[in-house]
Protein backbone atom coordinates (compact mmCIF):
# COMPACT_ATOMS: atom_id res chain seq x y z
CA UNK A 1 0.00 0.00 0.00
CA UNK A 2 1.11 3.68 -0.80
CA UNK A 3 1.16 6.23 1.53
CA UNK A 4 0.20 8.78 -0.83
CA UNK A 5 -3.11 8.74 -2.57
CA UNK A 6 -3.18 7.55 -6.48
CA UNK A 7 -5.85 8.82 -9.00
CA UNK A 8 -7.99 5.63 -8.14
CA UNK A 9 -7.70 4.82 -4.02
CA UNK A 10 -6.26 6.87 -0.73
CA UNK A 11 -2.88 6.22 0.04
CA UNK A 12 -1.99 4.87 3.75
CA UNK A 13 -1.59 8.12 5.25
CA UNK A 14 -4.91 9.80 4.09
CA UNK A 15 -6.93 6.65 5.30
CA UNK A 16 -5.19 6.19 8.76
CA UNK A 17 -6.42 10.22 9.15
CA UNK A 18 -9.70 9.75 7.85
CA UNK A 19 -10.68 7.00 10.55
CA UNK A 20 -8.69 8.49 13.21
CA UNK A 21 -10.49 11.29 13.16
CA UNK A 22 -13.86 9.78 12.91
CA UNK A 23 -13.44 6.92 15.26
CA UNK A 24 -12.35 9.66 17.86
CA UNK A 25 -14.73 12.08 17.26
CA UNK A 26 -17.62 9.33 17.63
CA UNK A 27 -15.60 8.43 21.08
CA UNK A 28 -15.54 12.13 22.16
CA UNK A 29 -19.61 12.39 21.72
CA UNK A 30 -20.16 9.31 23.57
CA UNK A 31 -17.85 10.09 26.37
CA UNK A 32 -18.98 13.95 26.70
CA UNK A 33 -22.71 13.23 26.74
CA UNK A 34 -21.62 10.37 29.30
CA UNK A 35 -19.47 12.64 31.51
CA UNK A 36 -21.76 15.54 32.01
CA UNK A 37 -24.16 12.56 34.16
CA UNK A 38 -21.19 12.02 36.42
CA UNK A 39 -21.67 13.17 40.11
CA UNK A 40 -19.11 14.58 41.79
CA UNK A 41 -17.89 11.28 44.22
CA UNK A 42 -18.06 9.20 40.80
CA UNK A 43 -14.50 7.62 40.43
CA UNK A 44 -14.89 9.01 36.49
CA UNK A 45 -15.75 12.71 37.53
CA UNK A 46 -11.96 13.72 36.69
CA UNK A 47 -11.09 11.38 34.67
CA UNK A 48 -13.33 11.63 31.80
CA UNK A 49 -12.88 15.38 31.23
CA UNK A 50 -9.17 14.92 31.50
CA UNK A 51 -9.31 12.13 28.24
CA UNK A 52 -12.35 14.01 26.78
CA UNK A 53 -10.17 17.68 26.41
CA UNK A 54 -6.80 15.56 25.53
CA UNK A 55 -8.54 13.32 22.80
CA UNK A 56 -10.50 16.83 21.46
CA UNK A 57 -7.31 18.16 20.93
CA UNK A 58 -4.98 15.16 19.36
CA UNK A 59 -8.50 15.17 16.90
CA UNK A 60 -8.36 18.97 16.46
CA UNK A 61 -4.63 18.54 15.39
CA UNK A 62 -5.62 15.36 13.08
CA UNK A 63 -7.88 17.63 11.01
CA UNK A 64 -5.15 20.14 10.73
CA UNK A 65 -2.79 17.31 10.04
CA UNK A 66 -5.40 16.31 7.31
CA UNK A 67 -5.49 19.82 5.62
CA UNK A 68 -2.13 19.98 5.17
CA UNK A 69 -1.89 16.20 4.17
CA UNK A 70 -4.52 17.14 1.08
CA UNK A 71 -2.61 19.26 -1.02
CA UNK A 72 0.82 17.06 -0.87
CA UNK A 73 -0.94 13.66 -1.48
CA UNK A 74 -3.89 14.80 -4.20
CA UNK A 75 -6.82 13.07 -4.03
CA UNK A 76 -8.65 10.04 -6.42
CA UNK A 77 -10.19 11.30 -9.46
CA UNK A 78 -13.79 11.21 -9.21
CA UNK A 79 -15.55 8.30 -10.29
CA UNK A 80 -17.08 9.17 -13.25
CA UNK A 81 -20.83 7.36 -12.61
CA UNK A 82 -21.58 9.57 -9.43
CA UNK A 83 -23.93 12.16 -10.67
CA UNK A 84 -22.36 15.71 -10.03
CA UNK A 85 -24.92 16.84 -7.26
CA UNK A 86 -23.39 13.91 -4.95
CA UNK A 87 -19.42 14.96 -5.45
CA UNK A 88 -21.04 18.82 -4.69
CA UNK A 89 -23.20 17.14 -1.55
CA UNK A 90 -20.25 14.93 -0.82
CA UNK A 91 -18.36 18.27 -0.42
CA UNK A 92 -20.31 20.35 1.19
CA UNK A 93 -20.82 17.73 4.13
CA UNK A 94 -16.96 17.02 4.63
CA UNK A 95 -16.47 20.96 4.50
CA UNK A 96 -19.08 21.18 7.21
CA UNK A 97 -17.53 18.46 9.56
CA UNK A 98 -14.43 19.84 8.96
CA UNK A 99 -16.27 23.16 10.47
CA UNK A 100 -18.06 21.66 12.91
CA UNK A 101 -14.87 19.98 14.27
CA UNK A 102 -13.40 23.23 14.45
CA UNK A 103 -16.37 24.78 16.08
CA UNK A 104 -16.22 22.04 18.44
CA UNK A 105 -12.23 22.68 19.50
CA UNK A 106 -12.88 26.17 19.59
CA UNK A 107 -15.45 26.12 22.08
CA UNK A 108 -14.40 23.07 24.26
CA UNK A 109 -11.30 25.28 24.73
CA UNK A 110 -13.24 28.28 26.11
CA UNK A 111 -15.73 26.22 27.89
CA UNK A 112 -12.52 24.83 29.44
CA UNK A 113 -10.78 28.54 30.14
CA UNK A 114 -14.11 30.34 31.07
CA UNK A 115 -12.85 31.21 34.30
CA UNK A 116 -9.29 31.92 33.53
CA UNK A 117 -8.03 28.20 33.90
CA UNK A 118 -5.44 27.19 31.33
CA UNK A 119 -6.58 23.91 29.24
CA UNK A 120 -4.34 20.98 30.31
CA UNK A 121 -3.52 18.32 27.76
CA UNK A 122 -2.66 14.88 29.39
CA UNK A 123 -0.51 16.73 31.92
CA UNK A 124 1.94 17.32 29.27
CA UNK A 125 1.24 20.79 28.28
CA UNK A 126 -0.89 23.66 29.13
CA UNK A 127 -2.68 26.27 26.80
CA UNK A 128 -3.17 29.22 28.36
CA UNK A 129 -6.69 30.58 28.71
CA UNK A 130 -6.61 33.92 27.13
CA UNK A 131 -9.98 35.35 28.14
CA UNK A 132 -12.59 34.61 30.97
CA UNK A 133 -15.90 34.22 30.28
CA UNK A 134 -19.26 35.58 31.71
CA UNK A 135 -21.57 32.79 32.85
CA UNK A 136 -24.37 33.74 30.11
CA UNK A 137 -21.68 33.70 27.68
CA UNK A 138 -19.80 30.43 29.17
CA UNK A 139 -23.60 28.59 29.00
CA UNK A 140 -24.23 29.60 25.40
CA UNK A 141 -20.60 28.52 24.13
CA UNK A 142 -21.80 25.59 26.10
CA UNK A 143 -24.74 24.76 24.02
CA UNK A 144 -23.16 25.42 21.42
CA UNK A 145 -20.40 22.39 21.91
CA UNK A 146 -22.77 20.48 22.68
CA UNK A 147 -25.25 20.93 18.87
CA UNK A 148 -22.02 21.27 17.36
CA UNK A 149 -21.49 17.28 18.04
CA UNK A 150 -25.27 16.65 17.49
CA UNK A 151 -24.41 18.38 13.89
CA UNK A 152 -21.20 16.54 13.26
CA UNK A 153 -22.89 13.21 14.56
CA UNK A 154 -25.76 13.92 12.09
CA UNK A 155 -23.54 14.89 8.94
CA UNK A 156 -21.27 11.66 9.61
CA UNK A 157 -24.13 9.35 9.88
CA UNK A 158 -25.25 10.83 6.57
CA UNK A 159 -21.93 10.35 5.10
CA UNK A 160 -21.63 6.73 6.22
CA UNK A 161 -25.13 6.44 4.74
CA UNK A 162 -23.96 7.68 1.37
CA UNK A 163 -20.61 5.18 1.57
CA UNK A 164 -22.93 2.28 1.96
CA UNK A 165 -25.30 2.96 -0.35
CA UNK A 166 -22.74 3.55 -2.84
CA UNK A 167 -21.13 0.38 -1.86
CA UNK A 168 -23.73 -1.69 -1.50
CA UNK A 169 -26.91 -0.04 -3.99
CA UNK A 170 -24.45 1.19 -6.65
CA UNK A 171 -21.66 -1.16 -6.46
CA UNK A 172 -18.92 1.34 -7.07
CA UNK A 173 -15.54 1.67 -5.19
CA UNK A 174 -16.53 4.49 -2.85
CA UNK A 175 -16.01 2.85 0.16
CA UNK A 176 -13.87 0.22 -1.31
CA UNK A 177 -10.75 3.13 -1.93
CA UNK A 178 -11.27 4.19 1.48
CA UNK A 179 -11.09 0.50 2.92
CA UNK A 180 -8.09 -0.12 0.67
CA UNK A 181 -10.42 -3.18 -0.44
Amino acid sequence: MRFTNTTERYGLVSILLHWAVALLTIGLFVLGLWMVDLGYYDDWYYQAPWWHKGLGFIVFLLVLLRWLWRPIAGKPAAISATPIWQHLAAKVVHQLMNLAIVVLAVTGYLIVTAKGQPLGIFDWFNIPAYTRLSVATSDLVSKLHLWSGYFIMALASLHALAALTHHFIYKDATLRRMLNL
